[in-house]
């Protein structure tokens, strides 16, 4: 293959790669990758004293010579980012560069592993948003696992002060979320940005590094073969895989929220199963009667119970009690009951007690009760219950009436209990 031959090949892999990564752009992160396919993200910094934020427009340190880095923190804090990144470190980046999403954790441990190093590493600052943040551009050669010459590149970063005055980096302004706006960016500083990748001295060194880009291709063809087809295929299946892995995600985290769900509706539905089973009462059928399945006339037939037969009842709806039949819950008009006498006792008491001291409770106070009491949903011993309220348990007055009745609140539920079965 003659030279010019080699020259067209290198040319054509370099469009099918400038293809792929325009279709794919949104997922390119993680800085270096667009150093090594001829993208190029842009920073700067500068160690002048704190000052509030100015304008892009205003903002004069951007159109400025870059200046060689002479900052050991600055520096410090860049090569580590760099030894990190080659090693999948992500739990280290995420202490120096935050925020980070999920999704760049998942696409740094995928490049990584075609990593060997960062090396020859130059930085260049220019000034932020603020006298103590920094505009930082570097000039990187990244070595790929198993190729012999290193791929050379430009990379930005956005690096700020935190209140304990050490620097980090702000990764919402890293290549990575500038493609995928995971993370909302600051108008004022992305407009920054906007002006200072237009700067002549930004442009004369990544046209720079590109013509070196070129030249490493086209000596070496195992690099050429990997950024133009080993590479945009392993990213496409990277791709793939994590939509499929969030996916599965999703539908775990919607599968186990139904199940909560469900698990809540069956507790409650527990709940009040025992809440009725401890407010329960007994009655004896006083003529044949039938079973419906609703508190309703003309809801379907269950069956029929006879005269005699003692059932245990849940509580009251309209004209019909809601009894246990044959272990379901089932419905039956009132008028073939009659309740049992251990249940009328309090009515035949509440009946043929002198009221007194009615009235004479005050708000708020709780009461120990000294025996069982019905709570009733109204102030007449014949009204339905509302609960059963055993001995020992407490009641809190709501407000007590001169007609002889309290209202009191019992749990979560509030009813009418005769004054004088308080006192």
């Amino acid at each position: 293959m003659n030279l010019q031959d080699l020259k067209t090949k290198i040319k054509n892999g370099a469009l099918v790669c400038a293809e792929f990564i325009y279709r794919y752009r949104r997922y390119f992160l993680a800085g270096c990758i667009f150093v090594a396919m001829m993208l190029v993200l842009f920073l700067g910094t500068s160690s002048e004293p704190k000052e509030e934020k100015s304008s892009a427009k205003t903002n004069t340190s951007v159109t400025k010579k870059f200046k060689k880095n002479n900052n050991t923190e600055l520096e410090a804090l860049i090569n580590d980012y760099y030894v990190a990144y080659a090693d999948g470190d992500t739990e280290t980046i995420s202490s120096i560069a935050t925020p980070v999403s999920d999704q760049e954790i998942s696409y740094i441990k995928f490049y990584s592993a075609y990593i060997d190093s960062f090396n020859n590493i130059k930085i260049y600052t220019k000034q932020g948003l603020t006298s103590d943040s920094y505009l930082v551009t570097t000039e990187v050669e990244l070595k790929y696992a198993d190729i012999d010459t290193a791929a050379p590149g430009l990379d930005f970063f956005y690096v700020e002060t935190n209140d304990d005055g050490k620097l980090f980096i702000n990764n919402t302004y890293g290549s990575f979320n500038q493609n995928n706006n995971i993370y909302e960016m600051d108008s004022e500083v992305s407009d920054l940005i906007s002006v200072f990748i237009r700067q002549q001295d930004l442009l004369d060194m990544e046209a720079e590094i590109q013509d070196a880009y070129t030249k490493a291709l086209e000596s070496d063809s195992a690099l050429n073969t990997f950024m133009s087809e080993t590479l945009p295929a392993a990213h496409a299946q990277w791709h793939k895989d994590y939509d499929a892995e969030v996916a599965a995600a999703e539908e775990a985290a919607k599968k186990a929220e139904e199940e909560a769900a469900a698990a809540a509706e069956e507790e409650a539905k527990a709940q009040a199963e025992a809440e009725e089973e401890a407010n329960s009462y007994s009655g004896t059928i006083n003529a044949k009667a039938n079973v419906r399945e609703a508190a309703d006339k003309s809801s379907n037939k269950l069956g029929s119970v006879t005269s005699g037969t003692v059932i245990k009842i849940y509580g009251e709806e309209g004209d019909f009690y809601k009894f246990d039949y044959n272990g379901t819950k089932a419905y039956i008009t009132k008028d073939a009951v009659t309740l049992d006498s251990a249940d009328n006792t309090e009515e035949t008491t509440e009946e043929t007690t002198e009221s007194t001291n009615a009235g004479s409770l005050a708000e708020g106070t709780e009461i120990t009760l000294n025996s069982t009491i019905n709570i009733r949903s109204q102030m007449d011993t014949s009204s339905s219950k509302v609960a059963v309220a055993y001995a020992g348990e407490k009641v809190k007055v709501v407000m007590s009436y001169a007609e002889g009745w309290t209202k009191v609140k019992y749990g979560k539920k509030e009813g009418y209990i005769r004054t004088d079965l308080l006192q």
